[in-house]
């Protein structure tokens, strides 16, 4: 992560997208480069409007964008300019801070000497506006202002709002560069998700345009399959092209990698130790190797009850602290033994899932449908954890509404047949929660397809733990999202795009009359 490239992070919920950045952060920070990190969580900015207002979204939050790296930039002269002596930043520093606040100023933001202050709205001209969707290609304008001439500023006794436009908003940024003595920005956009699939590409393209040209890094957080950086007309960032992605979910697999997700979860248990009490746990540091002595972990995890806790956690570091606090408050309170053992792991596991996981799944009737009819067919009838999905179907809201809850876990992608030419598969596992709930234990289940499917040869095999068509055509039936064609007697799905845009059947390609 430490270079000039433009990346975005993929990975879940509690992945440790959020730390990643906030590591880049120090590191950036201690380079001798002047390098500045600007790290801005994009929740913050999220504006209360329709869903239909796309383009205006994504200008709220660019703006937003750019308003914070110029403050960041306003109250961090100081670190900038600190190898110059006191005279020359009073000669340096004092012009540079009128010329930031005028800039900022241009967005209503005012710096008192001790906080920034929004003094009014800041709008968008409606010329601009309308320039811009022509020039992105986006039908759906929203009214701003409704006829008002807005060229010029308006005032009242209640508000002042200022009206800007995309070019002077990339403007400030190009004049910044030029006024302060920086090697380089690094913007760290946190939470991009959050912003609505509809928004981002546009906000991606607004990004493109300003930033990348210049002398500004972007790197992104994102959860996989909630993200849009690119349209189909090319309207954004290109993955590959213009950023590239990197990601997290399946670096610490136990299954995949023993060897290193045990020392990635040894390594991080120790330093959270630590944190609580250095003298208690410095002499398991190895100074030499200048990291914490391999078997640590095993001070307190059996080593049945490590290679649980591991599964358990799914490569997930947030679930893995949590299971393992959880466990260790059983083990301290209800047992005589020296570790924790398989069943404080088991329990503890049933616990988090009911604190985490349990609401949050049960709350989405849809999801939770889909979900008991997966543990139904692959868990309970076929004693497996690892399925296969045909890639036409990763796309399905219900299945992402279970990854991003963290009881589905995508393991790999593309895996094809010489039995089924042409259907491509991706593999995904059950949450270790879903079967020590079921009272299934992960040593009764077959865990083998993982490490096997690159070498099975018979396609029977594979189609007994995939779920095909018929799976998901039931499954529409019972949510209300599929229908017979009254032509071919195919199941249409109501989301497939040939229905959804143009109410045609995805099977025998007739016009269905509503």
């Amino acid at each position: 992560m430490i270079s000039i490239k433009d990346q975005i992070i993929y990975g879940r919920r509690g992945t440790g997208k959020t730390h990643l950045l906030k590591a880049l952060q120090e590191k950036l920070l201690a380079d001798d480069q002047k390098y500045l990190p600007v790290y801005i969580d994009l929740r913050t900015f999220k504006p209360t409007l329709e869903s239909d207002n796309d383009l205006y979204y994504a200008l709220i939050i660019f703006q937003e964008i750019v308003v914070e790296v110029l403050k960041c930039v306003y109250v961090n002269l100081d670190y900038l300019y600190q190898e110059y002596t006191v005279e020359q930043q009073k000669i340096i520093i004092d012009p540079q801070r009128r010329k930031i606040s005028a800039l900022l100023e241009k967005f209503n933001r005012n710096f008192d000497g001790k906080s920034f202050t929004k003094m009014g709205e800041t709008g968008f001209r409606v010329n601009e506006v309308k320039k811009l969707a022509t020039n992105l290609k986006i039908t759906k304008i929203p009214e701003l202002f409704g006829s008002k001439e807005v060229n010029k500023e308006i005032e009242s006794e209640d508000e002042k709002i200022k009206y800007i436009s995309f070019s002077d908003m990339s403007d400030a940024i190009s004049q910044l560069l030029e006024a302060v003595d920086i090697d380089r920005i690094f913007c760290l956009l946190d939470e991009w998700s959050e912003i609505p699939e509809t928004s981002q590409y546009i906000l991606a393209e607004f990004l493109k345009r300003t930033f990348v040209p210049k002398k500004v890094t972007l790197k992104i957080a994102a959860i996989p399959n909630r993200t849009q950086l690119i349209s189909e007309n090319r309207i954004g960032l290109e993955d590959g092209g213009d950023i590239f992605g990197y990601p997290l979910d399946n670096r610490y697999i136990y299954e995949l990698y023993p060897e290193i997700t045990k020392a990635f979860f040894n390594e991080l248990l120790y330093k959270q130790l630590y944190l609580m009490d250095p003298q208690l746990y410095e002499i398991f540091y190895d100074n030499k190797e200048k990291r914490p002595v391999h078997n640590f972990i095993n001070i307190f995890l059996a080593n049945q009850a490590l290679r649980e806790i591991l599964i358990a956690s799914a490569g997930i570091p947030r679930d893995f602290l949590n299971i393992f606090i959880s466990a260790y408050n059983i083990f301290f309170t209800k047992t005589n033994n020296r570790h924790l053992v398989v069943a404080d792991i088991r329990n503890a596991t049933v616990e988090w899932y009911g604190v985490d996981k349990k609401k949050t799944v049960d709350a989405n009737s849809n999801a939770k449908l889909l979900l008991d009819k997966i543990i139904n067919d692959i868990l309970i009838t076929k004693k497996r954890c690892h399925f296969l999905i045909p890639e036409k179907y990763e796309k399905v809201k219900e299945l992402n509404d279970l990854i991003d809850l963290r009881v589905i876990h995508l393991r790999k992608r593309g895996i094809s047949h010489k039995g089924n030419k042409g259907v491509v598969y991706n593999v995904y596992y059950l949450d270790y929660a879903c079967y020590t709930s079921t009272n299934l234990y992960h040593n009764k289940i077959n865990t083998s397809l993982l490490n096997e499917i690159e070498t099975i040869d018979d396609f029977r095999e594979i189609r007994r733990v995939s779920l095909e068509d018929k799976f998901f055509e039931d499954f529409n039936m019972n949510i209300g999202n599929s229908f017979k064609c009254p032509k071919c007697g195919g199941m249409i799905d109501m989301n497939h795009p040939s229905y959804a845009q143009h109410k045609i059947c995805m099977h025998c390609w007739s016009k269905i009359e509503e």
